[in-house]
């Protein structure tokens, strides 16, 4: 078989299993909610307080901005996870008994998460046909100017998405939730440094998400038009007064802003094969090997036949002592495992948050320093309602007495008890003060940290589906002083009138979907 057709049989198989799966539903259920809020006005496409006309290349442009803004930064976590799905159903050690290379498994994984992407793009394409035809202001279709910014600005951003998923997923530190976290923080600071840059603003066709050159075409056809403009381009919830609009053509695709676009795509698979270096190819021998004990140390004699390796065993009933349950006992098992793994370091810095709290005044403990220590523990909690299924032993939990009133509620309040010993510093620090709005605060999000992962774990079986909702609601609220959101009351009140109830629905949620993981 020829090289190409490997590649395309393996990307063919990929997406159709991926597509088949509720991720894939989930986020094409966004997307077409996205593009609905688009359609009513709650997302727009701005020049200060001037916008385009409803034409096609207008629309074209609006939507390939979202798509890039929305595929670009939560599409990553959508097509993450193909090469550990492979490594967990054996799929992967199959394949490495063959002779196919890293490089071109890799390639396939790459064309399987750009045509995953691609699929989310079609769906924005369309709804920017029928958002045109609902503003009714011009009813012209002019499909080269509507789908150009689709192929010249959304693709290669998507394709260099699809790219660092693979990349991701070859690095072995960064293949869980800590490459999670670096990818939101890269995409947030990667969009300022582009474009306050000076040096690099002079080439606004190389910066993926194409924001430089549709601002720098758009805003020179508005100012031919209307002088007074003096600059300003957003990307919003279309809530600022517009006193005029203008007609734009499109973006003028020079030869030279097409080859700038497409090195874009070159650069993609550039990444995907730099990525086959770090590969294992499912090959436990090219892994850090664990430490062992030492043989000669080890004191317990090893067996010298499997007769005396599995020697009959007599089994006794438990008496009534032993089946005593003890929910202390499963509390104190759920903190191992939660704090299981974690180097000295994490516990110093942990530490040093908690002094840093007391030391501070509240003004900066409840701003700064409380967010950062609630930001600290995100990837042992992320692990609550789902660690059943990443270790593979939900027959071993689920079989035992009453896992729904002993294990789980030992779950939840483990990780209520680590968020709050991690916020124990700020605890001290607004008693000390008299805070009594930051005690609140730290109360109700302490619950409702613990509760979101519960409940997210329990029903999406995976740590990734938390990890983006808090890190997102955690930028958003505390960091960036979004009220609504700022569930730690870093620049508000922390809003425990919603919290708490809202925590206490989250808890019910996670119960409701193990009762119903116990049934199946």
């Amino acid at each position: 078989m020829s090289t190409a057709r490997i590649i395309y049989h393996l990307a063919r198989a990929d997406f159709l299993e991926r597509v088949r799966r509720y991720s894939f539903l989930v986020m094409l259920g966004l997307v077409v909610f996205l593009g609905y809020q688009t359609a009513i006005g709650n997302m727009a496409l701005e020049l200060g307080q001037y916008r385009g006309e409803y034409n096609s290349a207008w629309v074209g442009a609006m939507m390939s901005l979202i798509a890039t803004f929305f595929l670009g930064w939560f599409g990553f976590y959508l097509v993450k996870g193909s090469v550990a799905r492979d490594r967990e159903t054996g799929v992967g050690q199959i394949m490495a008994t063959t002779p196919l290379t890293r490089p071109l498994y890799l390639l396939g994984k790459w064309l399987s998460n750009f045509a995953v992407l691609t699929a989310m793009l079609a769906v924005l394409a369309l709804a920017g046909l029928v958002i045109q035809f609902m503003q009714g202001e011009s009813m012209q279709v002019n499909l080269p100017a509507f789908l150009a910014p689709f192929f010249f600005i959304a693709l290669p951003l998507l394709a260099l998405v699809a790219a660092a998923a693979v990349l991701f997923e070859s690095i072995p530190f960064l293949q869980g939730g800590f490459g999670n976290i670096v990818y939101f923080f890269a995409f947030i600071m990667f969009l300022p440094l582009f474009l306050e840059n000076s040096t690099l603003s002079r080439y606004p066709a190389y910066e993926p998400m194409g924001l430089g050159l549709l601002s720098n075409e758009m805003g020179r056809a508005l100012t031919a038009i209307h002088p007074d403009y003096g600059g300003g381009f957003s990307l919003g919830s279309g809530g600022q007064e517009i006193i005029g609009t203008f007609t734009w053509e499109g973006v003028q695709w020079t030869p030279a802003i097409l080859f700038a676009r497409f090195t874009l795509i070159v650069l993609a698979v550039a990444f995907t094969f730099f990525a086959a270096l770090f590969f294992d190819r499912f090959d436990p021998s090219r892994s850090k090997p664990r430490r062992m004990k030492n043989p000669a140390a080890d004191p317990s004699p090893a067996p010298a036949s499997i007769s005396q390796a599995l020697p009959s065993v007599h089994l006794t009933p438990l008496n009534r002592a032993a089946s005593r349950f003890s929910f202390f006992s499963v509390l104190v098992a759920e903190l191992k495992l939660l704090l299981k793994g974690q180097r000295w370091w994490w516990y110093a810095i942990a530490g040093g948050l908690i002094i840093a709290s007391i030391v501070n005044p509240s003004t900066i403990t409840r701003q700064y320093v409380l967010p950062i220590a609630w930001a600290w523990h995100i990837l042992l909690v992320s692990s609550l309602g789902n660690r059943e299924a990443r270790d593979n032993v939900q027959q071993m939990t689920y079989s035992s007495a009453s896992p729904l009133w002993r294990q789980l509620p030992a779950q939840w309040l483990a990780g209520f008890i680590v968020t709050l010993l991690l916020g124990a510093g700020a605890l001290v620090r607004f008693a000390v003060d008299g805070d009594m709005a930051g005690l609140l605060a730290l109360f109700s999000g302490a619950l409702f940290i613990p509760s979101l992962s519960l409940a997210l774990g329990v029903w999406s079986g995976t740590s990734k589906v938390f990890e983006i909702v808090y890190i997102s609601l955690w930028y958003l609220g505390p960091m960036n002083r979004v009220d609504a959101l700022d569930f730690s009351g870093a620049n508000s009140s922390g809003r425990p009138e919603f919290f708490i109830p809202f925590s206490i629905a989250l808890i019910a949620l996670a119960f409701l979907g193990r009762s119903r993981q116990l049934r199946n």
